[in-house]
């Protein structure tokens, strides 16, 4: 393997390390997203439209 092939496998795998990396943080903040309106659902729930709480 020559100097040349040595650094493109690097550049590869980082370039594929960076398209993992912002996939994972995409795809985790979708879920930040889906656990955060269920919760509101959940808690939407537990009191019914026209009560109030003080």
């Amino acid at each position: 393997m020559n100097f040349e092939a040595g650094i493109r496998f690097i550049v590869f795998l980082i370039i594929f390390g960076v398209t993992n990396y912002l996939m994972m943080l995409k795809r985790y903040k979708n879920e930040i997203k889906k656990k955060k309106y269920l919760q509101q659902q959940k808690i939407s729930r537990l009191y019914p439209k026209g009560s109030f709480i003080f």
